[in-house]
């Protein structure tokens, strides 16, 4: 599992963070150590508290995780 830490801060934000991760043919999850969510999913998403950088959890190669996180380079915390 790779880890690295985003920050969305308004709607549009999370709806390209999304868009992002449902392409990805690997599971991801966003969150914190209470609560996680799948990031494929717009319901889940909106129910987390984005006042401060969340985790996200990649279940995927180092070189999926790169592409991935270059992908959304502009949302890195």
């Amino acid at each position: 599992m790779k880890q690295f830490d985003i920050s969305l801060q308004t709607f549009e934000d999370i709806q390209t963070f999304v868009e992002l991760a449902t392409v990805q043919p690997f599971r991801i999850l966003v969150g914190n150590d209470r609560s996680r969510v799948n990031a494929k999913s717009f319901m889940g998403m909106f129910s987390l508290d984005f006042s401060a950088p969340v985790q996200v959890r990649a279940d995927c190669t180092q070189e999926q995780c790169d592409l991935f996180k270059n992908a959304a380079a502009r949302f890195l915390a």
